[in-house]
C-alpha cells in the first residue's frame, strides 16, 4: 500500500509586481484621528443616529448570549455567515489573507493538519502530541489535535477569531488566540437553500441544508450536507506525471434543538466527514520555480473525523447555566515526498488515531446591579496514536511512533464590576492541572507491528503540570458607542513529549509548559457610518516551544521539541469599516509585528553554541499584513439585485525554520466576485481567488545533507468558478 501512489501536478504562473505598500503604515495614525474625532462626535451628539452598520456579536465572553464585538474587551474579528458565502471559501486555511497578525497555515504534509499563528504565536510541524498555540472550538468543544482542523466549512452561522492569550475562558493551549467556529441552528421556521458552485481545477462542490419545526415548536431540527470532487489543481513534471491534487470530500452535520421547558434549551450537534485524496505538491525550490515540480511519489491523504456536541442551557431569573459537552475522533492516514525530487529519497508514511471527550459546566448571572459573575469547570481527556515509517533512499524502515493519554482539569471565575455607567472592571483566573501518559517507541531502536501498531517501546514518561493564569481588565466608555480599554492576561501552552521520536541522543520529553504574559491596550467606536478599532500589544514568553529541525542521512530529518528561548513580541492593529451611502461599504485593516529573542537556551542555528542565536529571527512572525475591501449592492431592473465585492490583502514573508535557512511565502492575495439576484431566493455569483497567481509554499525545510532538494509543499493558485444558490422557505 505505500507503494502505491493516487495522482498530482502544477501549473505556470506569472507574478507581477508589488505596489508600494509604505503609505499603508499611516492607517494607525489616520484611524486614531478618526477615532478622536468619532469620541468628540459622540460626546456632542444629542440625538440617537441611525446606524447604518450591521451590528456584528460575539460569543467570546462566555456569558450565554451573543455580545456585540464592539462592546468587549481584547481584539475580536468575526466574519459572519453572509461574508463567509461571500468569500467562497471552502476552509479555514482560506481566510489566513484576511485578518491583522493573523496566519492560518496548513503544515501540508497532510490534509487537514493546522499550523495557525497569531501574533507570531504559532507551530510548524505535524507531530500530533504537539499541543497547539492557537485553539479551535467548534460549537464550544476545543478540537485537541491539529489534525483534522482544515476541512471543508459547512453551513456555518460564524469564525471568530481572538486575538491575544485566552487563557482564563479558554484554558491551555490559546497563548495565541482561540478560533471559534459556530455552526447554523434551525431557527423555527421551515426552510432551506442549495448551492452548486464550478471552480478551476476543475473542481465541483454541491451543498444544501434544510430546517423544519416538529411537535409544536419543541423540537427544531437542521440538516446540511456537502460535497467536493477536486480533479486536482497541479501537473507533475515528472515522467508519466499527470494532475496532482485531486480529493473527495463530504460531509453531513444534523442540528437536533430541543424546549422540553420554557427556561431549559438542549441543542444536539453530531457531524462525519471524510476526505481522501492526493498527498502534497511538493517543490524543490533550488530547482523549480512558480508552480512547477517533479515528484516520483504522488501519496495520499485520508482523513475521516466524527463528533457530537450536546449543549444544555437553564436559564434563572439572574443568570444562566451551560452545559457543553463534547465528543470527538479523528483518523488520519498520510504518504508525502518529502525529498520533492523524481527519486525514492525520503518518503514518509503516518497515521494518527485520536479520541478525545471533554465537558464544560458554568454559571454566567448577576450578583447585584453592579456585580457580574462568570465561574465554570472543565474536564478534557484524550487518547493519540502516532505511528510513522520512512522509505530511505529506496529501503523503507520499520514502524515507530508512540501512544499517548492526556487529562486535564480546570475551575475559572471572572467578576465584572460596574462601578458606574462609564465603568468597567474585570478580574479572574483559572487554575489548571493536566496530566500526560506516554510510551515511545524511537525510530532505530524500536519497533511498531505494521497492523496490530504494537510496539517495543524503549521510553516510557509520566508528569503531571499545573498552571495559574490571571486576567485583569479596565473598561470605560465615552458615550454609547466608544470605549477604550486596558489588558493583562496570562496564557500557557501544554508541556509535554515528542510522539515522533528520531533523535539517538535527544530524549523525546519532557519539555515544560510556555508561558506568555500579554497587555494590550485598545479603543473600539462606532459611529452611524464608520467602525474604527485599534489595538497595541505586548506578549513576554517564557519557555518558548520550537520544533528544531535538521536533516540527517540516516532518517531524512530529526525533529526535537525544547523550551528553546524566551522572547517579546510588540505589534499594533488597526481595522476600519465605512459606510458609503446605503449600498456600500469600504473597510481596510493592518497588523505590524515585531519580536526579538531576550535568551536563548537551545542551539538553534546547529553549530554546536547559543552565542549569537539571539539576532536570529522568529518563526511565524509577519512583520505586517492589511488588506483593503470594498463592497456595493444595488438593484439593477431585471438583474435583481447586483453585489460586487473586491479585496486585496498583503502578509509579509516571515521565517519558518528555527535557524532561518526557510522562509513561509508572504504575497498578495485579489479577491473578486460578483453576483446577481433576479429574484429574492435565486442567486448567481461569478468569483476568483488569488487571481494575481500568487506562488505560496505552506512550508520550507532545506535538506542539503540529504539531497540537494528542499520540501515545499504548494498551495493552489489563481481560483476562478461560478455559483449558482437557491433558497427556499
Amino acid at each position: 500500500m505505500l507503494e502505491q501512489g493516487r495522482a498530482f501536478g502544477g501549473k505556470a504562473s506569472c507574478l507581477p509586481s508589488c505596489a508600494d505598500r509604505r503609505a499603508l503604515l499611516a492607517l494607525p495614525i489616520i484611524c486614531v484621528a478618526l477615532a478622536g474625532a468619532a469620541v468628540a462626535q459622540q460626546e456632542d451628539s444629542t440625538a440617537a443616529t441611525p446606524r447604518l452598520l450591521e451590528e456584528v456579536v460575539t460569543t467570546a465572553s462566555k456569558k450565554g448570549v451573543a455580545e456585540a464585538a464592539q462592546d468587549v474587551v481584547g481584539a475580536v474579528s468575526v466574519l459572519d455567515g453572509a461574508r463567509l458565502d461571500a468569500l467562497h471559501v471552502n476552509d479555514i486555511e482560506e481566510l489566513g489573507y484576511s485578518l491583522p497578525n493573523v496566519a492560518f497555515d496548513g503544515i501540508g504534509t497532510g490534509k487537514g493538519i493546522a499550523n495557525f499563528s497569531i501574533r507570531g504565536m504559532g507551530v510548524a510541524g505535524s507531530i500530533p502530541s504537539i499541543d497547539p498555540t492557537v485553539g479551535v472550538f467548534v460549537d464550544g468543544m476545543y478540537l485537541g489535535v491539529n489534525y483534522g482542523v482544515i476541512m471543508d466549512m459547512l453551513d456555518l452561522e460564524a469564525v471568530e477569531v481572538l486575538r491575544g492569550p485566552q487563557g482564563l475562558l479558554f484554558g491551555r493551549n490559546v497563548i495565541g488566540g482561540a478560533v471559534l467556529l459556530r455552526s447554523r441552528r434551525p431557527s423555527g421556521e421551515s426552510s432551506g437553500y442549495a448551492s452548486v458552485r464550478q471552480a478551476s481545477g476543475p473542481e465541483t462542490r454541491v451543498a444544501g441544508a434544510a430546517e423544519h419545526s416538529f411537535m409544536g415548536g419543541a423540537l427544531d431540527a437542521r440538516l446540511a450536507i456537502s460535497y467536493r470532487d477536486d480533479q486536482g489543481w497541479f501537473d507533475n513534471d515528472a515522467p508519466g506525471g499527470g494532475a496532482v491534487g485531486a480529493e473527495t470530500a463530504w460531509s453531513a452535520r444534523p442540528v437536533l434543538a430541543f424546549k422540553p421547558a420554557e427556561n431549559l434549551d438542549i441543542t444536539v450537534i453530531l457531524e462525519r466527514g471524510n476526505s481522501d485524496g492526493d498527498g502534497p505538491a511538493t517543490q524543490n525550490r533550488y530547482r523549480y520555480q512558480g508552480f512547477d515540480f517533479a515528484i516520483d511519489e504522488v501519496g495520499f491523504s485520508d482523513v475521516d473525523w466524527r463528533h457530537v456536541v450536546v449543549e444544555a442551557e437553564r436559564r434563572f431569573d439572574n443568570g444562566r447555566l451551560v452545559n457543553v459537552f463534547g465528543l470527538r475522533g479523528v483518523g488520519h492516514e498520510s504518504l508525502a515526498d518529502i525529498d520533492s525530487t523524481t527519486q525514492p529519497i525520503f518518503h514518509l508514511w503516518a497515521y494518527t488515531d485520536q479520541e478525545q471527550v471533554s465537558n464544560e459546566l458554568r454559571y454566567t448571572g448577576w450578583l447585584s446591579d453592579e456585580l457580574e459573575l462568570t465561574v465554570g469547570a472543565y474536564a478534557f481527556d484524550q487518547k493519540i496514536r502516532y505511528r510513522e515509517r520512512r522509505m530511505i533512499r529506496a529501503a523503507w524502515g520499520q514502524h515507530f511512533g508512540g501512544d499517548q493519554r492526556h487529562g486535564t482539569a480546570g475551575a475559572f471565575a471572572n467578576v465584572d464590576l460596574h462601578p458606574s455607567e462609564r465603568w468597567v472592571v474585570s478580574a479572574g483566573a483559572r487554575y489548571t492541572v493536566e496530566r500526560k501518559t506516554v510510551e515511545i517507541a524511537t525510530a532505530g531502536r524500536a519497533a511498531c507491528d505494521a497492523r496490530s501498531h504494537r510496539c517495543d517501546y524503549d521510553f516510557e514518561g509520566d508528569d503531571i503540570w499545573r498552571n495559574v493564569t490571571p486576567r485583569l481588565a479596565v473598561q470605560r466608555w465615552f458615550g454609547n458607542h466608544v470605549q477604550a480599554y486596558a489588558e493583562y492576561t496570562r496564557g500557557f501552552r501544554s508541556g509535554g513529549y515528542n510522539l515522533r521520536s528520531t533523535s539517538p541522543t535527544d530524549s523525546p520529553g519532557p519539555f515544560d509548559e510556555e508561558e506568555q504574559d500579554a497587555v494590550e491596550i485598545g479603543l473600539k467606536t462606532e459611529l452611524a457610518r464608520l467602525r474604527i478599532n485599534l489595538a497595541a500589544f505586548r506578549s513576554e514568553v517564557r519557555g518558548l516551544q520550537r520544533q528544531v529541525t535538521r536533516e540527517d542521512v540516516a532518517t531524512g530529518a530529526i525533529q526535537v521539541t525544547a523550551n528553546t528561548a524566551d522572547a517579546t513580541i510588540d505589534g499594533v492593529e488597526a481595522d476600519a469599516t465605512l459606510a458609503l451611502g446605503d449600498a456600500c461599504t469600504a473597510s481596510a485593516f493592518v497588523g505590524i509585528a515585531r519580536g526579538a529573542y531576550d535568551r536563548v537556551r537551545y542551539d538553534l542555528d546547529g553549530d554546536g553554541s547559543t552565542v549569537g542565536d539571539e539576532r536570529l529571527k522568529l518563526p511565524r512572525l509577519a512583520p505586517l499584513t492589511f488588506g483593503v475591501e470594498g463592497q456595493c449592492r444595488r438593484q439593477m431592473g431585471p438583474l435583481g439585485v447586483m453585489t460586487a465585492r473586491i479585496s486585496l490583502s498583503h502578509r509579509g514573508d516571515s521565517e519558518i525554520s528555527h535557524d532561518n535557512t526557510g522562509v513561509l511565502d508572504g504575497g498578495d492575495v485579489l479577491d473578486l466576485s460578483i453576483s446577481s439576484a433576479p429574484t429574492p431566493s435565486l442567486r448567481f455569483t461569478a468569483f476568483g481567488r488569488n487571481l494575481l497567481g500568487e506562488v505560496f509554499r505552506r512550508s520550507h525545510f532545506d535538506l542539503t545533507g540529504l539531497v540537494d532538494s528542499t520540501y515545499s509543499p504548494l498551495k493552489e493558485g489563481r481560483i476562478v468558478g461560478i455559483e449558482a444558490r437557491w433558497a427556499f422557505r
